[in-house]
C-alpha cells in the first residue's frame, strides 16, 4: 500500500470490524460479511471483471454471461462471508466447531496415519479454507499449515495468532526442513498451492484445459518423505460445511524424479478443478492463476518430441490496474475486503517475466509412444446427417485388447437446447460397444447449470444415456438432491434416482441475507424421476417434506419445477396425505404445497384434529396458508380447512 495514512486507517478499520464480530452471533456475522462482499463486487470493478475474465478463460462458452455474472457475484458474496468468519472463530470451541463441520473421508487421512509417515493435506483457496486445519486438530491430528508471507504482515500476525491459538502452529515458505521432520513424526501438514507463484519452482501443469505454473513443493515433499498427497476441501452448504477428504493421490510408478513431480502436481491440480468446476462460487477467481506462460523454444535442427513440447495458449488478458476510483472506500470497508483479497487469494504478486518449462504435460499430442500406448484419445460419434452427436478426448490411453483406458477423460453430449460435459479421472472404453465407464470423482455439468456426481457412472453415448448404481448428488443453485443409483439421459433432461432420496432447498440469496431457516428438504423411499423438458419431478414411496412450520407426509408427491431457478414452484401430494404440526394433524386426499410460501391447500375431504393447549388458550393449527380453529374447543374436531 503506497500510502501509510490509509493502510494505517484500514488496518484500524480491521481491528474494529474484528472487534464488533467478537460481539455478533454467527448467522449476523455472515449476514455482515455477505453484505461486504455484495459491496466489494459493486466496487471493485477491476477484481470483478477479473474474475469474469477468468470464469471465460476456464468454462469458454459453456457459461452463458448471466451465468458469469451470478458466479462473480457469488464469489465475492462466499469471501465476505469467509473473512468474517475468520474474525469470528476464536469464540468457536472444539465442540462447536465439529457441529458446525461434518465430514466425509476422514477414513483416508486416519489410514495414512497409520502407515507412519504423515500426510500431505492439499486444498485451495476454496470455500473457507481456514477452518480445515481448525476442524482436523479438533479431531484430534496433530500437525500445521505451511504459509507464504503476505503483503501485509499484520494481518498475516492476526492469521498466525488464529491457528496458533487453536493448536496448529504455522511454517513459513522454505521452512522445508522443519515440514519434513514434522512429517516424519507422522503428523500432517496443509499445503494451498494453486496459485501462480513464479517466486517458487513450479512446472507447467494442465488446468482447465491450459498450462498453468504451478509449484512442485508439495509433490517434491511427498518424494523425499513418502507421505502421501490427500487433497482436501471445505465446501458451505447452508450455515453448515461439509469437509471432503480424497483418497490420496497414488505415486507414480517411474524412477525418473522430474517426470515424477509433473505426474503428482498433475493429479492433485486436476482432483482441484474437479472440485471448482462442482462449486465455481467457492474459488479466488480474481487470482491471475494464468499469468505465467511457457515459452516455445526448439534448438535449431533438433525436433522436439510430445514430452517435451511445452503447451501454447495465449494468456488471458490482464485487466487494467485499479483506479485510484475503484479502491475509495471507507477505511472499514477496505479493511474486510480489500485485506480479504491480501490475506487470501489475491494476495499474489504483481505479474513477472514469463517462465520456461522444460517438462510440461502435453494434452494435444498425437505421437503414438508403443503399439499399446498413446499419449492422446479422441472418439467421437454422429448422427445420420453427419452433425457431431457426443465426443470423448483423454490426456492418454492404453489398450488391453477391447478395452481402452483414457486418463482425465473429457466427454461431451450435445443437444440443441442442452450440452452436456462429462469429467472423469480414468475412464475405460469398450471398442466393441462403444460404451465408457468413467471413474473416480465423476461430474456431468449441463450448460444450463446443473451438476451431477457420483463415483462411477456407465456412459452409452450413442443412445445418449447414463446409469449408476452408487451414490449421486444433483445440485443447483436453489437445490442440492441426493440419492443411489440414477439412470437417464446424458443432458438430465429426463432421470430417474432409485433409493434413499434426500432433497433440499436452499434459500434464494435475497433470502439468506434476511436470515432465518428456510430450508426444506424433501425425503422418500424411491424412485424420483424428474422431466425437465416438462417440468416435473414426481416423488414416490413414503414422501416425507420438511418444512420450518410443519411436516407432510404422502404416498406420492407431484413438484412442478421453475425451469429457470431449478427450484420446485408448488408440489401436489397424493394419497394419505397428512401433515402434523406440532401435536396437531390434518388429513386429506390430495394437497397443493408451496415451499417459497410455507403454504399449503387440502383438496377433496380434508379433516382436522387440533389438541387444545396446556393453558386453556384456543387451540390453533397454522401451517402457512392452512390453519384451523375448532369450535368450542374440542380436542378432535372434524372439517373442512383450506
Amino acid at each position: 500500500m503506497k500510502h501509510p495514512i490509509r493502510r494505517r486507517l484500514m488496518y484500524l478499520g480491521f481491528q474494529g470490524l474484528r472487534a464488533c464480530a467478537q460481539t455478533l452471533p454467527l448467522r449476523a456475522v455472515r449476514l455482515v460479511g455477505a453484505t461486504l462482499g455484495l459491496t466489494a463486487y459493486g466496487f471493485l470493478r477491476g477484481q470483478r471483471r477479473l474474475t469474469q475474465t477468468h470464469l471465460v478463460h476456464a468454462f469458454g462458452e459453456t457459461l452463458s454471461p448471466a451465468e458469469r455474472r451470478r458466479i462473480a457475484r457469488r464469489v465475492f458474496w462466499n469471501l465476505g462471508q469467509s473473512a468474517l468468519e475468520w474474525l469470528w472463530l476464536p469464540r468457536l470451541s472444539c465442540d462447536e466447531l465439529k457441529r458446525l463441520v461434518t465430514s466425509e473421508g476422514v477414513e483416508h487421512l486416519r489410514r495414512a496415519i497409520a502407515n507412519g509417515k504423515g500426510a500431505i493435506i492439499i486444498t485451495a483457496h476454496f470455500g473457507n479454507w481456514e477452518i480445515i486445519p481448525l476442524y482436523l486438530r479438533s479431531l484430534g491430528f496433530e500437525g500445521g499449515v505451511l504459509a507464504r508471507r503476505l503483503r501485509y504482515p499484520e494481518y498475516e500476525s492476526f492469521l498466525i495468532s488464529l491457528r496458533g491459538a487453536k493448536g496448529v502452529p504455522t511454517f513459513t515458505r522454505g521452512s522445508f526442513k522443519e515440514v519434513a521432520t514434522l512429517l516424519r513424526a507422522n503428523q500432517i501438514i496443509g499445503i494451498l498451492p494453486d496459485q501462480d507463484m513464479d517466486s517458487l519452482e513450479g512446472v507447467f501443469v494442465n488446468f482447465f484445459g491450459h498450462p498453468s505454473y504451478t509449484p512442485v513443493g508439495p509433490a517434491a515433499l511427498s518424494l523425499l518423505t513418502g507421505a502421501p498427497l490427500l487433497p482436501c476441501f471445505l465446501i458451505r452448504e447452508g450455515e453448515r460445511f461439509r469437509l471432503v477428504i480424497e483418497p490420496p493421490i497414488p505415486m507414480p510408478q517411474t524412477t525418473d524424479r522430474t517426470q515424477a513431480l509433473v505426474m503428482l502436481t498433475q493429479a492433485w491440480s486436476h482432483v482441484v478443478e474437479s472440485y471448482i468446476r462442482r462449486y465455481p462460487d467457492h474459488w479466488v477467481w480474481m487470482h491471475r492463476r494464468w499469468k505465467t506462460q511457457p515459452e516455445l523454444t526448439r534448438d535449431k535442427g533438433q525436433a522436439t518430441t510430445s514430452e517435451q513440447r511445452p503447451i501454447a495458449v495465449k494468456a488471458p488478458q490482464s485487466p487494467p490496474n485499479l483506479q485510484p476510483q475503484d479502491q475509495a472506500f471507507t477505511p472499514l470497508f477496505i479493511a474486510c475486503c480489500l485485506s480479504l483479497v491480501a490475506v487470501g487469494g489475491g494476495c499474489a504478486k504483481s505479474a513477472g517475466p514469463t517462465a520456461t518449462s522444460s517438462s510440461p504435460v502435453d494434452a494435444n499430442s498425437s505421437a503414438t509412444q508403443a503399439d499399446q500406448q498413446m499419449s492422446s484419445f479422441t472418439l467421437t460419434g454422429y448422427e445420420v446427417d453427419g452433425t457431431k452427436r457426443w465426443e470423448l478426448e483423454g490426456t492418454g490411453a492404453s489398450i488391453e485388447r477391447d478395452i481402452v483406458t483414457i486418463h482425465h477423460p473429457d466427454g461431451i453430449g450435445y443437444d440443441l437446447s442442452r450440452t452436456a460435459y462429462l469429467t472423469a479421472s480414468a475412464a475405460q472404453v469398450n471398442q466393441k460397444n462403444r460404451h465408457v465407464r468413467l471413474e473416480h470423482d465423476v461430474t456431468i455439468h449441463t450448460s444450463d447449470g446443473l451438476w451431477l456426481t457420483t463415483p462411477i457412472l456407465h456412459w452409452i453415448p450413442d443412445q445418449n444415456q447414463f446409469a449408476t448404481d452408487h451414490p449421486v448428488r444433483l445440485e443447483t443453485d436453489h437445490m442440492l438432491l441426493r440419492g443411489r443409483g440414477a439412470r437417464g439421459l446424458t443432458q438430465l433432461k429426463h432421470a430417474t434416482i432409485f433409493e434413499d432420496i434426500e432433497l433440499v432447498l436452499n434459500p434464494s440469496d435475497r433470502e439468506a441475507l434476511v436470515g432465518g431457516d428456510k430450508h426444506v428438504t424433501i425425503t422418500c423411499d424411491g424412485p424420483l424421476s424428474f422431466d425437465y423438458e416438462n417440468n416435473i419431478a414426481t416423488f414416490e414411496q413414503n414422501v416425507h417434506v420438511q418444512d420450518p412450520n410443519g411436516d407432510l407426509y404422502s404416498d406420492k408427491l407431484i413438484a412442478y419445477l421453475n425451469q429457470e431457478a431449478h427450484t420446485i414452484r408448488y408440489a401436489e401430494a397424493i394419497g394419505s396425505v397428512r401433515i402434523i404440526q406440532q401435536r396437531h394433524t390434518a388429513h386429506s386426499e390430495r394437497a397443493i404445497y408451496e415451499p417459497a410460501a410455507g403454504k399449503i391447500t387440502l383438496v377433496g375431504k380434508p379433516s382436522l384434529i387440533v389438541y387444545p393447549s396446556e393453558k386453556g388458550e384456543s387451540p390453533t393449527l397454522s401451517f402457512g396458508g392452512l390453519s384451523g380453529t375448532p369450535a368450542g374447543g374440542s380436542s378432535t374436531p372434524h372439517g373442512e380447512v383450506r
